[in-house]
């Protein structure tokens, strides 16, 4: 593995870094934060104007096709801004989706809407009372006087209130599969769903929902798919925790060299100074874990095992160190005013997302021991 970055990383990162602090920046967090879109106009029509909507689309389909490397270094700096945005959900997760399980024509229509950032696409997974599991895909296709007819709730979809369309993974004929909805569809509403980010969450009705059978994604191994696409997904988790934890980690150095007490700087004190070091510790390793998972699916091989340690352990360090951030700016950290409590927010968000921090170990285990 080669731990330089070539120029051109090096040159989307210093690009990534721009729009991230001239158009997501803290202050346009706190106005964002809780609102309907839940992300900046201005920040989602730089990424488009970038290309970056296309990052993980083939090229045929109007992407740019980058390796997963490449595209874990936008979302560490998207990590340390903790910039919001539909890209994770529309342009990676369901672009990814699609283009794995999708039929011809499913993906000549939907992916190039996504790489263009026409169609904003979301996922809906979760559902009342289940886990991340298979076990826990209940709601169902039914056939209804020849019709395909969805009823049910989802969880926590990010975007719901801007997304054109939603991915529902669902039970149909017996097998799990994937039903593509439109959001303006009849019978199809959303609810804000408080969260600890106070990012774009909503839970989804579907009532009568009516589903077109060319909308249908079926697959034999739909789960086994749909897993490989989530190890890829959680590398990109990972490197947005490490991103948040490193700027976390900095905002608390910073201020531990400003700030005084009993006549020196705190940052003087042993009891400070050495869980800074602890922390650098972890942020530099979090981060060469997560290269090395993007790299290893770069080069296509196993990374369920990497994924899996990259996200549980970068999302665990994030908590942690946003938690001793706060800790070293005192009773102000916990306020809203104070910027620390916005990473330790993300951090605990992002550590129940996409497989949270018990369905990563029960994973890690089942390999460890099979």
């Amino acid at each position: 593995m080669e731990l330089n970055f070539n120029e051109e990383q090096n040159i989307l990162r210093g690009t990534v870094e721009g729009i991230c602090k001239n158009f997501s920046n803290l202050k346009t967090l706190r106005e964002i934060e809780g609102t309907k879109s839940g992300y900046s106009d201005d920040f989602w029509n730089q990424l488009i104007a970038l290309g970056l909507t296309g990052i993980a689309i083939p090229e045929k389909y109007g992407g740019s096709n980058m390796g997963l490397l490449d595209i874990a270094i936008v979302f560490e700096e998207f990590g340390k801004s903790l910039a919001l945005s539909p890209l994770f959900i529309s342009s990676i997760m369901s672009a990814s989706l699609v283009n794995s399980m999708g039929t011809p024509s499913q993906k000549e229509k939907i992916l190039p809407d996504i790489a263009s950032g026409k169609s904003i696409y979301t996922i809906g997974l979760l559902e009342r009372g289940s886990s991340f599991a298979k076990s826990g895909v209940n709601i169902e296709i039914v056939n209804k006087s020849n019709s395909l007819i969805l009823n049910g709730c989802k969880q926590m979809v990010p975007y719901a209130s801007m997304a054109q369309k939603i991915i529902v993974i669902c039970k149909y004929k017996n097998s799990i599969a994937a039903a593509i909805v439109s959001m303006n569809q009849t019978g199809v509403n959303h609810t804000y769903q408080s969260n600890h980010a106070k990012t774009s969450m909503y839970e989804v009705e579907f009532s009568d929902v009516q589903v077109d059978k060319s909308m249908l994604i079926e697959e034999d191994d739909f789960w086994s798919l749909w897993e490989l696409v989530s190890y890829k997904c959680q590398i990109l988790m990972a490197a947005e925790a490490a991103g948040g934890s490193e700027k976390s980690l900095y905002l608390g150095r910073d201020y531990a060299l400003e700030r005084e007490a009993f006549g020196q700087k705190i940052g003087s004190f042993q009891s400070i100074a050495h869980y800074l070091a602890d922390g650098l510790v972890e942020v530099e390793a979090n981060k060469l874990m997560t290269y090395q998972a993007a790299w290893a699916h770069d080069i296509k091989r196993d990374v369920s095992n990497l994924s899996a340690m990259a996200k549980l352990q970068s999302c665990k360090s994030f908590r942690e160190i946003s938690a001793t951030t706060i800790q070293i700016f005192g009773g102000m950290g916990f306020t809203v005013e104070a910027d620390p409590q916005l990473y330790f927010r993300r951090a605990k968000h992002l550590q129940n997302s996409l497989w949270d921090e018990g369905y990563l170990e029960n994973q890690l285990e089942q390999n460890f021991f099979n």
